[in-house]
């Protein structure tokens, strides 16, 4: 038993973080189909606002921290319309930091 503690214990303060999700694989239209990686226009993307809400979990399914819905990230952003839901996700154990990435109402060009 004191082992397996230890273990956990070197483990996460070895800090190994992954990516587990990826904003360019898991942005879809607000309709929920998928925009697919090779149609993204990155240039057109910056037009628009960007909202982002956050959660913290414990291994994965125990939220700690946040709220990461789509109405959380557009009022973050000040987005009145939604066109573009994303995600993105970072595991560094034993927690788990998910973001939920919204965009929308095409900025004015001046």
């Amino acid at each position: 038993m004191k082992k397996a503690i230890l273990f956990l214990t070197i483990l996460s303060l070895a800090g190994c973080a992954t990516v587990t999700k990826d904003l360019a694989k898991t942005l879809r239209y607000a309709g929920g189909q998928s925009v697919g990686v090779k149609n993204i226009d990155f240039k057109e993307l910056q037009s628009r606002k960007r909202g982002e809400a956050c959660t913290v979990n414990l291994f994965f399914f125990m939220p700690v921290y946040g709220d990461g819905s789509i109405i959380s990230a557009a009022d973050q952003g000040n987005i009145n319309n939604v066109e573009l839901i994303g995600e993105t996700g970072m595991w560094y154990f034993p927690f788990n930091r998910n973001c939920t990435i919204v965009y929308g109402d095409s900025r004015p060009s001046f």
